[in-house]
């Protein structure tokens, strides 16, 4: 069950990794993988943005595999 204090800083954590995702966007620098990785398994709804960026910067060479985010050399 959420509290509203739960739903308080997980609404939080999606402003400041969104702000984070946003920056790379425009900046072209990838936020590191576990950041990705993270934000991919907290949040159903970053994983739209993840998807754009990743679309976006193939150079970064991270892709989504049956639903899990993966480093293309592993």
């Amino acid at each position: 069950m959420f509290t509203a204090e739960g739903i308080t800083i997980r609404s939080k954590a999606r402003l400041l990794r969104m702000e984070k995702l946003k920056m790379a966007s425009l900046v072209g620098e990838n936020p590191g993988f576990d950041f990705l990785q993270q934000c991919w398994n907290d949040d159903p709804a970053l994983q739209i943005v993840i998807k754009k960026l990743l679309a976006k910067f193939p150079q970064w060479e991270v892709a989504i595999v049956d639903g899990v985010l993966m480093k293309w050399n592993e």
